[in-house]
């Protein structure tokens, strides 16, 4: 199955401990392993999020906002796509990475669309 992690930064997090997130492995680390055995498959980091735009259509126009999409204390900085065989190897995965320590970590199932009827 396949996920979605979010890589979120939580810089107001008031539970966020600096000297965990300094202790937390280089990110290298953790892209030479999980690239290196195929559980991830794609990531990337994001642009700061005054550089994105929202895009919406309502009563035929297209709408575009800047920055965020939602209120929020937490930013997207970056995504990673997991090829797992249950939530609990991609919780495993999730929580070796730095951004567990010193940000958060969402993760989303992928639901497949099913486009061709099979």
């Amino acid at each position: 199955m396949r996920y979605l992690m979010l890589v979120l930064s939580t810089p107001h997090d008031p539970d966020l401990r600096p000297e965990e997130a300094a202790a937390a492995p280089p990110i290298e680390e953790w892209v030479g392993r999980h690239y290196g055995s195929g559980a991830a498959v794609l990531g990337d980091r994001l642009r700061p999020v005054e550089d994105a735009v929202g895009v919406r259509v309502r009563g035929g126009k297209v709408l575009v906002t800047d920055g965020p999409f939602s209120e929020t204390k937490e930013t997207i900085a970056g995504f990673d796509v997991l090829e797992a065989p249950d939530l609990d190897t991609a919780i495993a995965i999730a929580s070796e990475h730095p951004m567990a320590y010193g940000g958060a970590i969402a993760l989303h199932p992928a639901w497949p669309l099913d486009l061709d009827g099979s």
